[in-house]
């Protein structure tokens, strides 16, 4: 093995400390999985615990040093950086009635059952704008985790504002489909936090980025 090797496989093994994120749950679970795993084949002696928590919940935990970094849709996190750009987009299933209706019309909007988030999610204040905006009163199934949301609009209970991001696979499947009702997208920003400079949030940090990098080419 030449000396560069070597120093190469130094490099990419060292990191043996413990890196503790605290993430909210549409990065938690759309996001984060993938960067953890080009992580640990990076640093495979890093021990890795992530946390899903509401944005006040991931600054409680920065500050009292239970959490080393924070990623949220928040700008209230310490030394907050943005790192990726999401869309709110409008969701059914495949085989939802909207997906397959030639013309369509705002009032089909009000006839359908709406799911929408607990008021805890970031996401609520957008996606009661964009209600307004499309002039609907829904009278919405409340969940309170994106992904239930999700699931439930590919079990056809209804139509909901979801982030592209967290539907990129059911969107490559065709399972879900975006309805377009000329409503301009909600665009929205994700933000890491950390008080800390270890080398092993300095790691994390730098697969994000390359993860983010590889996302906005695809």
């Amino acid at each position: 093995m030449t000396n560069r090797t070597n120093a190469e496989f130094t490099q990419t093994t060292a990191l043996k400390g413990t890196l503790r994120i605290a993430a909210s749950p549409v990065i938690s679970q759309a996001v984060l999985p993938d960067v953890l795993t080009r992580l640990h084949a990076k640093y495979p002696d890093m021990r890795l615990e992530l946390t899903t928590a509401s944005p006040s919940n991931i600054l409680r935990l920065l500050k009292s040093k239970k959490a080393d970094i924070g990623c949220s849709e928040l700008d209230n996190l310490p030394l907050s950086k943005a790192f990726m750009q999401d869309e709110l987009l409008l969701f059914a299933s495949a085989t939802h009635p909207l997906a397959h209706k030639k013309s369509s019309s705002i009032l089909d909007l009000q006839n359908t059952h709406w799911i929408l988030p607990d008021t805890e999610d970031p996401s609520r204040s957008l996606i009661d704008q964009a209600l307004q905006q499309y002039g609907v009163q829904a009278k919405p199934t409340i969940m309170d985790s994106p992904e239930s949301i999700k699931q439930a609009v590919l079990s056809g209970l209804g139509i909901a504002i979801l982030s592209r991001h967290s539907c990129k696979h059911e969107l490559a499947t065709g399972e879900l489909t975006v309805l377009h009702y000329k409503v301009t997208p909600i665009q929205r920003t994700f933000y890491t936090g950390t008080y800390s400079n270890t080398n092993e949030v300095q790691a994390f940090l730098s697969e994000l980025e390359a993860y983010c990098r590889l996302w906005q080419v695809n």
